[in-house]
C-alpha cells in the first residue's frame, strides 16, 4: 500500500513539473490600407493636348486585406485633353489593361459578376468605374472609386488600369496598377510588390526630366577558359550580381521597366523612390539561369533585351526559358533581328521583324529598343516611329532620362571584374 502511494506521489509531482500545454490562440485578421499617393505639383501637369487625354493625378492607398474582404479604391485622372468627358454621349471608365489581367479581360478582383467576374459593383466585368460627374472638362480631375475584393489565396494581386473614353479611344496615360495584398491572419503578409509612386520627374519648358539608373549587363556567369579582353569585360560573375541585388534592396532601390520610365516622361506618373532599371542584352544564357533566378530571389524585375535570330543558339536563351522568364514577371523587349549596328542595317526590318516576334513569343506588346553596340543614326529615329517603338536606349553613360529625347535614353555598361565598385559607379553618374 504504501508503495502504490510513493508512486503516485511521485507521478503527481512530475506532473506539476511539466510545463502547461499551451492553449491555442485564435488568429486575428485585421485589412489595412497603406499610404495614399498625393496629387503632383501644379508645374508637372498637363493641359490643353489635342483630343481625348488622361494624366494620372493621385490615388488611395493599396490596400493589405483578408481574404473575402472588400475595399473601396480611388484613382484620380487629370483631363490634360482638348475635349470634355460627357457621361451621356462620351463617357470617360477605367477599363482593365495589361499585363494582368490584360486589355478588356475580366478580374478576379472585381466585376459586375458577368464573366467569372466577383460581383462588387462594377459598371461592368472589364469596367471599374465611370466617371463621377455628369462633365468633366478639359483642365478638371476626375476621381473614380471602384470596390475590390480580396481572393483566397494569399498572395500580392496586381490590376493593370487604363482610362478611356468609351466608343472613342483608350486614352494614353496608362501603366497605373491597383496593388492588393491578401495575408492569411496578421502574423503572415505577404509583402508588397512595390513601394508607393511619389517620384515626380520635373517639368521645364514643357520637356520632363527624371533620373533612372540603368545599369547595362550582358554575360551574368562564370568566366570561361582562355576569356577574352572582351568577355572580361562584359562578365559579371553570378557571386558578384547577387551583391549587386542584394545592395539595391539593401538601400532602398525599386526596379522599374523600360515602359515606366516612358510613362513617367511622356505622362508624369510616378515613379517609386529611388528607381533603378536594371538591363540585359543579347538573351545570353547565363541571364535566364544565374540573372533571372537571382532578381526572382530578391523581388527585382529585369528588362532583358532580347536579339531573336540569337534564341536557340548556343550560349543563348531558349523560347522555353524566354517563356519562363515572361511568366515570372521579367520584361522582355527587342535588340534587334541581328546583333548588327543600326549605321548600316536595314533598320525597318531589324525593328519591325524583332518587335512582331517578341511580341508573338511573350505575348506581351513589346515596345521599347535598345541599339546593338549603342550605334545609331538620324534615320532610326523614323524607323523606330514606324515600327511602332515609344522608347529607345544607347550606351552613353549617365542617368537623367528626357522626354525630349525618348529615342536616346541613357545606359551604362557595368564592368565586369570589378566587383560591387562597377554598380556605384554607375549609380553615382
Amino acid at each position: 500500500m504504501r508503495k502504490a502511494s510513493t508512486v503516485a506521489l511521485a507521478a503527481a509531482l512530475l506532473l506539476c513539473a511539466l510545463p502547461p500545454v499551451p492553449t491555442s490562440r485564435a488568429a486575428t485578421c485585421t485589412s489595412t490600407v497603406g499610404p495614399s499617393i498625393a496629387p503632383p505639383p501644379a508645374t508637372a501637369l498637363v493641359s490643353g493636348l489635342p483630343g481625348y487625354r488622361a494624366q494620372f493625378y493621385g490615388q488611395s492607398g493599396y490596400p493589405t486585406l483578408c481574404p473575402g474582404a472588400l475595399s473601396t479604391a480611388t484613382i484620380a485622372f487629370h483631363n490634360s485633353g482638348s475635349l470634355g468627358w460627357y457621361l451621356g454621349s462620351a463617357p470617360a471608365y477605367l477599363g482593365t489593361w495589361g499585363p494582368e489581367p490584360g486589355q478588356d479581360r475580366p478580374s478576379i478582383l472585381g466585376g459586375d459578376g458577368t464573366q467569372g467576374s466577383p460581383a462588387t459593383g462594377w459598371p461592368g466585368a472589364n469596367r471599374l468605374a465611370a466617371q463621377p460627374a455628369e462633365y468633366i472638362g478639359p483642365g478638371q480631375v476626375a476621381w473614380f472609386q471602384f470596390t475590390v475584393i480580396a481572393p483566397t489565396t494569399p498572395g500580392v494581386y496586381r490590376l493593370g488600369i487604363r482610362p478611356l473614353v468609351e466608343s472613342k479611344q483608350w486614352l494614353d496615360d496608362y501603366g497605373v496598377f491597383w496593388y492588393v495584398t491578401v495575408k492569411q491572419d496578421d502574423e503572415a503578409v505577404p509583402q508588397l510588390a512595390a513601394g508607393p509612386r511619389t517620384y515626380y520627374p520635373t517639368l521645364v519648358n514643357g520637356v520632363r526630366r527624371i533620373r533612372v539608373p540603368s545599369p547595362m549587363y550582358h554575360y551574368i556567369d562564370w568566366l570561361p577558359p582562355y576569356a577574352d579582353r572582351f568577355r572580361v569585360d562584359l562578365t559579371v560573375s553570378p557571386t558578384d550580381f547577387e551583391e549587386h541585388v542584394k545592395y539595391l534592396r539593401a538601400n532602398g532601390y525599386t526596379a522599374v521597366t523600360a515602359s515606366e520610365i516612358w510613362w513617367t516622361l511622356d505622362q508624369g506618373g510616378p515613379l517609386p523612390q529611388r528607381p533603378v532599371s536594371l538591363t540585359f542584352d543579347d538573351g545570353t544564357v547565363g541571364q535566364y539561369h544565374y540573372a533571372y533566378k537571382i532578381l526572382k530571389k530578391y523581388g527585382m524585375i529585369g528588362t532583358f533585351y532580347v536579339t531573336t535570330n540569337l534564341v536557340g543558339r548556343d550560349g543563348y536563351i531558349t523560347r522555353a526559358m524566354l517563356k519562363e522568364m515572361v511568366d515570372g514577371g521579367m520584361d522582355i523587349q527587342s535588340h534587334a533581328v541581328d546583333h548588327v549596328s543600326m549605321l548600316t542595317a536595314d533598320q525597318t526590318y531589324q525593328m519591325c521583324t524583332s518587335r512582331r516576334i517578341l511580341s508573338e513569343w511573350t505575348g506581351k506588346d513589346v515596345r521599347h529598343f535598345a541599339y546593338p553596340a549603342g550605334d545609331y543614326n538620324a534615320a532610326a529615329f523614323a524607323s523606330l516611329s514606324r515600327c511602332g517603338y515609344l522608347s529607345a536606349f544607347w550606351k552613353a553613360g549617365g542617368s537623367l532620362q528626357s522626354s525630349d529625347r525618348m529615342f536616346l535614353l541613357y545606359r551604362e555598361r557595368v564592368r565586369g571584374q570589378q566587383g560591387l565598385a562597377a554598380l556605384l559607379g554607375v549609380l553615382s553618374r
